[in-house]
């Protein structure tokens, strides 16, 4: 019987920096860091995020028109809040350990978003993980990163969410191989 994957990489676009700004899109994916396996596994919507009663940056809005037309798509996202949040709670493994890209962005935003919909946040603060992080440390061990090819469209949340989840696990097998 296979382990269920319990980390999963978590990726926002969204209309500003601040967690209380609008959500564009939700991209996730599971992954287990220690083996170097993303798996097929992963979670996409596409947010109607002028209807959020969040807020929207005019720098933010401005950055997004000078995006790819792939990546500004998901700006026509027809999907819910708080539907989605329901959704990702439902797609979440259990006691799920959940990677961002920094650590007051992505989980901080959905976490606000929860608090918003008077909704429990899905996840342990324990159990919260910071790519950066781990960033941080590989390139002291080895003095660069390197290793960090892109696939897929750029701002997009699913795609990035991928990388992410590729380029940790990438780390993290380095890491622990040297100290083996």
């Amino acid at each position: 019987m296979s382990k269920i994957m319990r980390h999963v990489m978590i990726e926002l676009e969204t209309m500003g920096l601040t967690p209380e700004c609008a959500i564009v899109s939700i991209g996730a994916v599971k992954f287990d860091p220690r083996k170097g396996v993303v798996s097929k596994d992963t979670f996409y919507v596409e947010l109607d995020y002028k209807t959020q009663d969040r807020r929207i940056c005019p720098k933010t809005e401005a950055w997004w028109s000078t995006q790819g037309y792939e990546a500004r798509a998901a700006l026509d996202g027809i999907d819910d809040l708080e539907d989605a949040l329901s959704d990702l709670v439902k797609w979440l493994p259990p006691s799920a350990e959940v990677w961002g890209n920094g650590a007051a962005f992505d989980i901080s935003m959905l976490e606000n978003a929860y608090r918003q919909h008077n909704m429990e946040t899905p996840w342990k603060f324990w159990d919260v993980r910071d790519c950066r992080t781990i960033k941080a440390m590989y390139e002291c061990s080895r003095g660069g990163v390197g290793g960090n090819n892109f696939e897929g469209i750029a701002h997009n949340a699913k795609d990035d969410a991928i990388h992410q989840a590729k380029w940790v696990s990438m780390m993290w097998t380095k890491m622990i191989g040297r100290m083996k």
